[in-house]
């Protein structure tokens, strides 16, 4: 009878939860990315929202592992096996990615599913022959499954899992669109092997023009016009389908593309104001403002999104590559833990030789807006990480601060970030 009210209980759960779904959750490998939190204190919630109830806090140090994500919003599973959802901007710096987990196929009748991983645990529900499962966790000969918006556990001898493949890509290959690159950074490397750690057989100025041979990751083999061959990274060239140069690498501001980002839209509200309104509100009327004046000073710029629709992650720095953009900056709006907790602006960038003097450039003007200044850091968010493109992130203030705020939702602030960014361009195209 108890373990009937258990198995009712968690198909209530899931009702419960499955009927709140805004889209598809797409689930990630968890068993290999593990969080610390890094946060005073960040509220685990029962469904992906800020309306759904608290269902435990986590402190500075406790560790959680990301089952899925949906949204802005992180399905985790915590230490005590319980099953909750976080807000990703309450993790800094922390983006996962969307690969798959490790699934799974049942290979006997009558398969137990246990609340625990012990023989005599209640059991949760019954697998046939055949069953798919999705295989999150791995502990002592028990593999841990989603189960009903929760978890459950069954013996892994059970379980015949298919690897999720491999992204990494080994192969030399041929792209045919591809005739020749242009090196758009000073002191790019030509390597004798593909890899940060081949031997560096030339130093190329930027607006080198380089044939294309092949692709092996994220190397490209090229051949100079002297006929010496190498591997260059990708992220440092701009891939061309002719022979003729390439003419997007911008010597000044009126020669360049510049992509804008604004954060968030649509069913994707981002972090959430005192007042109740949200981060997608603002990134986007500054991301006007911007590009009004970019454009004023000759330059060609595209959004990410013109109003507020939903745009995916993957689509924002596809863009940028599409077109080839000098520069890409993803505008967002910082939140903490509790309101009027934390103040400022800050500036991530991802790769070093790519994106830092994008950054350190921007910054430098930012310094002068009426929110203090956090300076340059580091940031793993999609939108640097999967961009080929010079690419920063500008957290231009938080959201849930009383004086962030009022500075953010006035049109004079917004002004300002546009003279700011359309500055620091023009400095870094120079």
């Amino acid at each position: 009878m108890r373990a009937k009210k258990k198995i009712i209980l968690f198909l209530l759960l899931g009702l419960f939860l499955g009927g709140a779904t805004l889209t598809t959750t797409t689930p990630v490998q968890a068993h290999r990315e593990t969080i610390t939190v890094t946060a005073s204190s960040v509220n685990v919630r029962m469904g992906p929202g800020l309306a759904y109830d608290v269902m435990a806090q986590l402190k500075k140090g406790d560790k959680i592992t990301v089952i899925a994500h949906k949204n802005s919003w992180y399905q985790v599973r915590l230490h005590s096996d319980k099953i909750g959802w976080v807000a990703s901007w309450l993790l800094k710096n922390t983006e996962i990615s969307a690969t798959t987990n490790t699934k799974g196929t049942i290979i006997a009748n009558n398969v137990v599913a246990k609340e625990h991983p012990a023989d005599d645990s209640d059991t949760l529900g019954t697998y046939q022959q055949g069953n798919p499962v999705t295989v999150i966790y791995k502990k002592n000969g028990w593999s841990q499954i989603l189960f009903h918006k929760t978890v459950a556990w069954i013996r892994s001898a059970y379980i015949t899992e298919k690897k999720a493949p491999s992204t990494k890509q080994t192969q030399k290959t041929v792209d045919p669109n591809i005739k020749n690159v242009t090196v758009h950074s000073d002191n790019a490397k030509l390597r004798k092997k593909p890899g940060l750690g081949g031997k560096i057989t030339k130093v190329l100025k930027r607006r080198t023009q380089l044939t294309y041979l092949a692709t092996i990751g994220d190397w490209y083999q090229v051949q100079t016009d002297s006929g010496k061959t190498g591997y260059i990274a990708n992220w440092v060239v701009t891939p061309s389908a002719s022979n003729a140069p390439i003419t997007t690498n911008a010597n000044n501001l009126a020669e360049a593309t510049i992509v804008l980002d604004p954060g968030h839209g649509g069913r994707d509200s981002g972090a959430l104001s005192q007042k109740k309104t949200y981060e997608k509100t603002y990134t986007l009327a500054i991301a006007k403002k911007v590009a009004k004046q970019l454009r004023q000073a000759g330059a060609r710029v595209l959004l990410t999104r013109k109003s507020d629709k939903f745009a995916t992650l993957a689509s924002r720095p596809a863009l940028a590559q599409k077109v080839h953009a000098d520069a890409m900056i993803s505008l967002h709006l910082d939140s903490s833990p509790k309101d009027n907790e934390a103040s400022g602006i800050t500036t991530y960038y991802y790769g070093k030789s790519k994106d830092s003097l994008l950054g350190k450039t921007l910054n430098k003007q930012l310094t002068k807006l009426p929110i203090k200044n956090r300076g340059v850091e580091f940031g793993n968010f999609l939108v640097l990480r999967e961009n080929k493109q010079p690419a920063v992130l500008l957290e231009l203030g938080y959201i849930n601060d009383k004086h962030d705020y009022r500075q953010i939702r006035s049109r004079k602030f917004q002004t300002k970030v546009a003279d700011a960014v359309t500055t620091g361009l023009s400095h870094y195209f120079q």
